[in-house]
């Protein structure tokens, strides 16, 4: 659908033409708002404001187009969150996506999901994506072009190639095809460095907590973790957001192990883990005990981490110990 289409035809004063003209805009504004809601990138808010900057050539007043972005949204995310439902609980196959891309990137391919709008600008920007003053291999992505023909079970096509001068790109594409193969996928490509991977899948992700909700849905019960995340590839930092354990778990699968990055997690009664990457396939994962003003850690993988964050969201508990012996870190006076 190409910007501006939408309503082109329908510029007149009486009623009748009004009338057309919103049935038209509420249709093309249905097909941009279901593929923000599957995406499952931003909240409610962020599927509107994308959707009404996508259509912001529509003949009329914003508040028109704003208030019948929200009623689309709303019905969007309540069909999205019906089919939910019934989706069961098992891992999906974005998640093992970018569990595969984590394992790259501690390999030093820098891989990114539904990076960039598409792959010119992936390969343009993808760059950034290592810290200053480090160096990777290589990358593979997939652009947002790609996800929106995978929401329909298309498959995505991964994009990949070496940084700086020289070959090697044919490598690149063998790495990660051979890890998408160890995380459950079926990737095909034919040996061509010109060509890119393609992944055979459908883009389904489960929206929790904040990214599900939307006006006139209950608030869904359940244990709610405070957030901050720094994530140094990108830049960025999140500060004090309340999550539940899924969104967590995506947040930090979408993390790139970048040595430095962290996260701090603390449940209503202040028991708080943090954990912060040290490089490779490792990160340093902590329990604070304020009583003792001191720190009990270890070093974990990802998926130990994640276990540990699961029991302190659903149970309120620390469990860091379960994995071994911890060291005791005292805080220093002041």
């Amino acid at each position: 659908m190409k910007r501006g289409r939408v309503c082109r035809g329908f510029l007149g004063g009486d009623g009748k033409r009004a009338i057309i003209r919103l049935v038209d805009l509420r249709e093309a504004l249905r097909d941009v708002v279901r593929v923000g809601v599957a995406r499952g990138a931003v909240d409610f808010e962020g599927v509107v404001a994308g959707a009404v900057e996508y259509l912001d050539t529509f003949e009329g007043e914003p508040a028109e187009l704003e208030a019948a972005a929200r009623a689309v949204a709303v019905d969007e995310f309540a069909a999205h969150e019906e089919a939910q439902a019934g989706w069961g609980d098992e891992e999906l196959e974005p998640d093992r996506l970018r569990a595969a891309f984590r394992a790259l990137d501690e390999a030093g391919i820098v891989a990114r999901a539904d990076f960039a709008c598409c792959q010119n600008c992936g390969i343009h920007e993808i760059g950034a994506e290592i810290p200053e003053g480090e160096t990777r291999r290589g990358y593979a992505f997939c652009h947002r072009q790609d996800v929106e023909g995978a929401l329909d079970g298309g498959g995505v096509h991964l994009a990949f190639g070496v940084f700086g001068k020289g070959g090697g790109a044919a490598e690149i594409a063998a790495e990660v095809v051979d890890v998408l193969g160890r995380h459950g996928f079926e990737p095909v490509w034919n040996g061509d460095a010109g060509t890119r991977v393609f992944v055979p899948m459908t883009w389904r992700v489960r929206r929790h907590g904040r990214l599900a909700a939307y006006p006139g849905r209950p608030e869904a019960p359940g244990p709610v973790l405070t957030v901050s995340v720094q994530d140094l590839a990108r830049g960025t930092w999140q500060e004090d957001w309340p999550m539940t354990f899924p969104e967590v778990r995506s947040l930090l699968l979408d993390l790139p192990p970048v040595a430095g990055s962290f996260f701090v997690c603390a449940t209503p009664s202040e028991r708080v883990v943090q954990g912060m990457w040290e490089g490779g396939d490792r990160l340093w994962a902590e329990q604070l005990v304020a009583e003792e003003r001191a720190s009990y850690g270890r070093s974990v993988t990802l998926d130990e981490a994640l276990g540990v964050l699961r029991v302190l969201a659903e149970e309120g508990r620390y469990s860091l110990g379960e994995l071994g012996p911890l060291r005791r870190e005292t805080w220093p006076e002041g």
